[in-house]
C-alpha cells in the first residue's frame, strides 16, 4: 500500500470510529426515550381500561330498578304511590276520525 493511501485510510477510520460511537450512544439515547415513552402510554392505556370497567359497573348498578327506586326516595324524597290513589281513564269509541 501507499503512504499516502495509508494516510487515508488512517484519517478515515480516525473519523469514522469516534462518529460511530457518538452515533451508537444516540441511537441508545432515542432508545431509552422511547421505551420511557411507552411504558408511560402503556400505564395510561391500563389506567383508562381500568377507569372505563368501573364506569361500565357504575352504569350497570345506576340502571338496576332497585337503585333507581333507592335513589328516588332517599335522594329526590320522592314515595310510591298509594294504589287507591292511581285513576285509570279509559276512552270508548277506538281511534279518533273514522
Amino acid at each position: 500500500m501507499k503512504a499516502s493511501t495509508r494516510w487515508i485510510v488512517l484519517f478515515s477510520l480516525v473519523l469514522i470510529v469516534p462518529l460511530l460511537f457518538v452515533a451508537n450512544v444516540w441511537q441508545s439515547y432515542r432508545y431509552v426515550r422511547l421505551e420511557q415513552s411507552l411504558e408511560s402510554i402503556q400505564d395510561t392505556h391500563l389506567r383508562l381500561l381500568e377507569e372505563n370497567k368501573r364506569l361500565i359497573v357504575g352504569i350497570a348498578g345506576l340502571r338496576s330498578p332497585a337503585r333507581i327506586r333507592d335513589i328516588a326516595e332517599n335522594e329526590l324524597g320522592l314515595a310510591p304511590v298509594p294504589s287507591d290513589r292511581i285513576r285509570r281513564i279509559e276512552i270508548d269509541g277506538g281511534i279518533r276520525g273514522q
